[in-house]
């Protein structure tokens, strides 16, 4: 059967590809075996790397480094800068043009600037101060287009403002950069953007990063027609009380210390909306798009509900993959067993291009043992996505089935070897035997 992705007899156009894949989490042996190269071949091509962003490195500091003689070195190694990187430094600088030295220089100090303004406006983010984020992220786009963090200040600001259609087209249009930036690079080396000299300040967000932001954009859109607020004052009142658990200065605690003391303080609120029941729902909405302390309530209260369109809403947002937020949603599910099966197929099969969000929900269809869930499982052990099999299998070997066996050995034959289903095959053939 062929596999997921065939082996090449030949090595990569670009040497860095194997080394990157491995990076990427790829088992070695497969990594060998995909390029036809042996474990001292991929050693050699690692050693290769790191020697060269060693250099890239000690290149990008040159122009950083703001210490005296006399002062400790910025690498950290709590000896004086003229006893470990400055001779280092002097040689290299030798070696540079004056030219070429005065444009990294000048590109330095861009991007020491281009820092300072990123952490204001990620600062006016935590502020709330939404306007200020957007209008600053929008100004600094047109001298550094390709900076995904940038982007990322917009989206946050757009999504906090209602904004839903532009947040929906950058996202889409980030992703796409990234796709093609992270093949460009495994094919060259190099990021396309940055320019045939290098020169270009570029800063990029995994394709992963950007799908999940992508997924919260096109739900803030579609929930904006599924669920339309009819401008209740009272209820639009209790959603913004929630708010409150926003307030670092009120509530200093972190984690959930942090969320055990808001929890506490606004129960007598969560009480109002458990009773609301759905109709709290639009407003309620808004809170989930932009990750905030009050966005933690929103599982817990959608579980209360108890009604079909709440459980969906669970299974949905749990692709959000907020800190916590998302397992919330993901234990509600598990709570509610067979009955959350419906809906979580139903999201499974539904917006494919999102379906490596979806392994959350598999998992839970692995601890709700069941026909239908089982049935689920087997579906998606046959998937064209290598990452989504994996995650499958595991779902399917926790149901402790021996009748999975076949489909989990079919699953390792297109995967590779050197999947993690090897496990789960192991643990079921043991029960078998």
């Amino acid at each position: 059967m062929e596999k997921i992705r065939s082996s090449a007899e030949t090595s990569p156009p670009n040497p860095v590809q194997p080394v990157m894949e491995v990076l990427q989490g790829v088992h070695p042996d497969a990594v060998c075996e995909k390029y036809g190269i042996d474990r001292g071949e991929l050693d050699r091509l690692f050693q290769e790397y790191q020697v060269s962003r060693r250099q890239a490195a000690l290149m990008e500091n040159l122009t950083l480094v703001k210490a005296g003689r006399n002062d400790p070195c910025p690498c950290g190694s709590g000896k004086k800068y003229k006893k470990c990187c400055l001779p280092q430094h002097e040689e290299a600088r030798k070696r540079i043009p004056p030219d070429k030295l005065r444009e990294m220089e000048e590109q330095a100090r861009k991007r020491e600037e281009l820092e300072a303004e990123l952490k204001k406006g990620f600062e006016q983010l935590y502020r709330q101060e939404f306007d200020k984020a957007r209008r600053l992220a929008a100004r600094l786009i047109e001298d550094f287009p390709e900076d995904d963090r940038l982007h990322d200040i917009l989206v946050t600001a757009c999504l906090a403002e209602g904004d839903y259609d532009s947040a929906f087209n950058l996202c889409r249009r980030r992703w796409q950069v990234a796709r093609e930036e992270k093949e460009y690079y495994q094919e060259n080396g190099s990021h396309k953007r940055e320019g045939l000299n290098r020169d270009q300040l570029v800063h990029f967000y995994s394709p992963a990063t950007w799908l999940e932001k992508f997924w919260i954009a096109q739900r803030a859109r579609a929930y904006e027609n599924l669920f339309p607020r009819s401008e209740d004052p009272r209820l639009s009142k209790m959603a913004e009380g929630l708010k409150a658990a926003n307030d670092t200065k009120r509530f200093p605690g972190r984690q959930e210390e942090g969320y055990a003391m808001r929890k506490a303080a606004l129960e007598p609120l969560l009480e109002q909306l458990r009773r609301e029941g759905p109709a709290v729902i639009p407003y309620l909405m808004p809170l989930a798009y932009h990750f905030s302390w009050a966005t933690l309530f929103i599982p817990e209260l959608l579980l209360a509900f108890e009604t079909d369109e709440s459980v969906r809403l669970l299974a949905e947002l749990s692709m959000f993959r907020y800190p916590y937020f998302a397992q919330m949603c993901l234990t509600g599910l598990e709570k509610l067993g067979e009955r959350a099966i419906p809906a979580i197929e139903s999201v499974l099969v539904e917006n494919t291009p999102f379906d490596e969000l979806k392994t959350g929900l598999l998992t839970v269809l692995g601890n709700i043992p069941s026909p239908a869930s089982f049935a689920i499982l087997v579906k998606f052990t046959e998937h064209e996505d290598a990452y989504v099999v994996n995650w499958a299998a595991q779902a399917l070997g926790r149901h402790k089935n021996p009748e999975a066996l076949p489909h989990l050995e079919k699953a390792k034959e297109r995967v590779g070897a050197h999947s993690k289903i090897a496990g789960a095959i192991r643990e079921l053939t043991g029960l078998r035997d």
